[in-house]
């Protein structure tokens, strides 16, 4: 849309649109590639559930609904099996580099929906990237989008859906509150020593006893997407027994900062993806507990990126967002998203006729090699209190859009 209105002229000779991923495909195939089923969610074009273009969004992009026949020309099909051959590599290729003429092509995608074919990831399983920003990803059977975060077709599995959230804030919000503790106590710059010492010796939502307060902050060095706000930390102690929410200071007697900072920054970023994932989750069982139902959590969390190292960051991450099976640190080098379209792409040229994704990789998989378990993940009695903590983070959320809104 944007570009129609911009270069009408340019416009008006388009034959095809392309995403990056269907491009890359395109080229090394020789012809104009479909997009792939997962990537063409991130379009905001298609229907996820009737598995079509979206007429209204097509009539809105196109500028009325006279030409919504002449996009579906230029956005062309899409590859709904994302393991079906698209045919065979370009001579190009060949004679220029020495691929080998039987070398297929498989529908390209993003690299989000890739980083979620890393692993032989099983329903209700979540990745979590802890880099400078944060990724929650999560393999879902359950379609419940919302606008609070992405939604798209499973990248290689009918049936199964993506979610998908994204924060600008993640490793450099934890960093901050990191320097500030290593300043007080004359610690090496990029020490974690005294964020991990303070993380994990101050109890859950910094309360000593149900009859007091909870401890709540936001915490942005960047203007951030969910909720979308300036940048700015917002310090709040919820009364949940009478449901009321007063801001604090940091270095007040309630607020005793920077230490209470540690513990709270992380509680906050995985509230946050607690919030937005509870409706998506569902029971799980518990194998130690021969098979008792565990109240609806991610079977397992996987932590990926830099901040996966991290011990106090995998044990809050834990008690926060539960993990039947326990958290988990995945260890495949620098580079999901390239992992898993490796995967990907192995899938499409070997399965047996009819199997799934999940299935053929999962039979390659050397667990023990790549995952290793770093923190307990559902703990009784801890997830629960988080969970009375869900509604006072959810109204702390909307007191700071509010605040920020009136540039307070």
């Amino acid at each position: 849309m944007r570009f129609r209105e911009k270069y009408p002229e340019a416009y008006s000779k388009t034959a095809r649109i392309s995403l990056v991923s269907s491009f890359l495909a395109s080229v090394f195939l020789g012809k104009i590639a479909p997009m792939d089923i997962g990537d063409v969610c991130g379009a905001n074009l298609w229907d996820i559930p009737s598995g079509k273009w979206h007429p209204e969004l097509l009539a809105l992009a196109a500028g009325g609904s006279q030409d919504v026949g002449k996009l579906e020309s230029q956005l062309g099909p899409v590859a709904k099996d994302g393991g079906a051959s698209l045919g065979h590599i370009s001579s190009y290729f060949t004679s220029r580099y020495g691929f080998p003429p039987t070398c297929e092509i498989i529908p390209f995608t993003g690299d989000n929906p890739s980083t979620i074919l890393a692993l032989p990831l099983r329903a209700s399983d979540a990745i979590v990237s802890l880099g400078t920003s944060t990724t929650f990803l999560m393999s879902t059977p359950h379609y419940k989008p919302d606008p609070s975060y992405h939604f798209m077709n499973h990248p290689t599995t009918p049936g199964l859906y993506m979610f998908m959230l994204c924060y600008k804030n993640g490793g450099l919000a934890r960093e901050h509150v990191r320097d500030a503790l290593n300043n007080n106590n004359n610690a090496p710059t990029k020490d974690w020593s005294a964020f991990n010492d303070a993380a994990l010796s101050t109890l859950p939502l910094s309360q000593r006893s149900a009859s007091e307060p909870m401890r709540m902050g936001l915490f942005f060095p960047r203007p951030e997407i969910v909720p979308n706000v300036r940048a700015g930390t917002w310090r709040f102690l919820w009364d949940g027994a009478g449901e009321t929410l007063s801001a604090t200071e940091a270095g007040s007697g309630a607020w005793p900062a920077p230490h209470t900072d540690a513990r709270t920054i992380l509680e906050s970023q995985f509230l946050s993806l607690r919030l937005r994932s509870r409706g998506l989750v569902r029971p799980q069982q518990r194998v130690e507990l021969a098979g008792a139902l565990l109240p609806p959590q991610p079977r397992r969390v996987y932590l990926v990126g830099g901040g996966s190292l991290n011990e106090a960051i995998a044990e809050v991450c834990g008690d926060v967002l539960g993990g039947a099976e326990g958290v988990f640190r995945l260890d495949i080098g620098g580079n999901a998203c390239a992992l898993g379209a490796a995967y990907k792409a192995v899938w499409g040229v070997e399965r047996p006729a009819g199997e799934s994704f999940e299935d053929f990789i999962g039979a390659r998989w050397d667990e023990s090699s790549f995952v290793r378990k770093v923190g307990q993940g559902y703990k009784e009695g801890v997830w629960e209190k988080y969970g009375i903590a869900l509604k006072g983070f959810e109204e702390m959320e909307k007191k700071v859009v509010e605040l920020a809104a009136e540039g307070l």
